[in-house]
């Protein structure tokens, strides 16, 4: 499927789910804030993905779709990528409000100003109500030509590990591995990537790169998370520089353990937190109960999101049923007090049955000697 016929069965689909609801026209919005942990439902319908702090696509249940954005110089671009045609600055989305009739529907009314949504109430002739239910059921489980897209990414990803496998090494600083590992996933198409890649002999978490010069004996770590189209495909390794010690290859086995129950867990149709509760089991059953919450770690794995983050974040009380074509990761990353923190994570995607790694990098620790 194309870019074209992916977008027409989209627009379909929310139209029908419009005419359910009793809605004539929805009002798409997104403040230029593109990451894994937030849905952008402009970029869902349009394909396009701004920069500034207003975007609004205004669809019809009748007629063309017309996508508002500011800053007004980017509106080339938005043609030249969007498959919505018809773009114009986002100030004459002003003009087009108080000539709406019938229920408005309002998408992404979390992402705006409070200012924002009160200008554009009073312009209404009527209440809108929040519809962002309509996309974020539609785009719950991925389409073929999304899956597509976050295959490239998956193996774009993998390539990121192994370029740190080949090239990290004493005497680089940390931020210079994770431009190693930016400069590689770029090359190969990457259009953003959220990544943190870390070394010490003992990480107390992860965070941003430092000036930190990296040393024999280090532990790696690395969240790693390019995006393709849009979508984001996230992978966790640890790599040690030199032998390790025989407590962090012994720990480090407790994560590979957590990770295959986790992903046995994780069944069509079962509930998410039951991937957590599994991982949890691990870690428990080693004596490391009170580590399994924060700030020894966060939550299990999560959706990856952009019209939808669904299954949400994989942790206790989570009871969100998994459903075939959802995509998120699963990651048992974990400090304990002998290693410190470490990271071992595959994004997934739901079969009719079970989930499967989208991402293939091994889960043994890797050792550079």
């Amino acid at each position: 499927m194309n870019g074209e016929q992916e977008y027409k069965s989209r627009a379909a689909k929310i139209r029908q789910a419009m005419r359910e609801q009793g809605i004539d026209t929805l009002l798409v919005f997104d403040a230029g804030r593109h990451n894994f942990l937030r849905m952008n439902y402009v970029a869902y319908l349009t394909d396009f993905i701004g920069v500034g702090p207003e975007a609004m696509l205004v669809f019809p249940l009748e007629g063309d779709a017309v996508l508002f954005v500011t800053p007004a110089w980017d509106i080339p671009r938005a043609k030249d990528e969007s498959w919505v045609q018809d773009v114009k600055p986002f100030k004459e989305f002003w003009n087009v409000l108080p000539k709406l009739s019938g229920q408005v529907g309002v998408v992404g009314r979390e992402w705006m100003h409070a200012a924002l949504n009160d200008d554009i109430v009073k312009a209404l002739p009527q209440k809108p109500v929040n519809a962002k239910d309509i996309v974020e059921n539609m785009a719950r489980r991925k389409t073929e030509f999304e899956l597509e897209r976050l295959r490239k990414a998956a193996a774009i990803a993998d390539a990121g590990v192994q370029s740190l496998h080949e090239e990290a090494r004493p005497g680089l600083k940390e931020y210079e591995l994770a431009a190693i590992v930016e400069y590689r996933m770029r090359a190969l198409g990457a259009e953003d990537n959220f990544g943190m890649v870390v070394a010490h002999h003992h990480n107390n978490a992860l965070h941003p790169p430092t000036d930190r010069i990296v040393q024999k004996g280090d532990i790696i770590i690395g969240e790693i998370t390019p995006c393709v189209g849009g979508l984001f495909v996230q992978i966790c390794r640890t790599v040690v520089l030199g032998q390790p010690q025989p407590v962090v290859q012994e720990k480090y086995a407790l994560l590979k353990n957590a990770m295959q129950l986790g992903m046995n867990a994780a069944n069509t149709g079962a509930p998410a937190s039951g991937v957590a509760a599994a991982i949890n089991a691990v870690l428990t059953d080693a004596g490391y109960e009170k580590y399994c919450r924060p700030p020894f770690m966060r939550v299990r794995g999560h959706g990856l999101g952009c019209g939808s983050s669904a299954p949400g974040n994989l942790e206790d009380g989570n009871d969100t049923r998994l459903e075939e074509g959802m995509t998120f990761i699963v990651h048992p990353n974990q400090y304990l007090p002998e290693t410190g923190y470490m990271t071992l994570g595959d994004t997934v995607v739901m079969t009719a049955s079970k989930a499967e790694p989208m991402t293939r990098s091994s889960w043994d620790l890797y050792i550079k000697e």
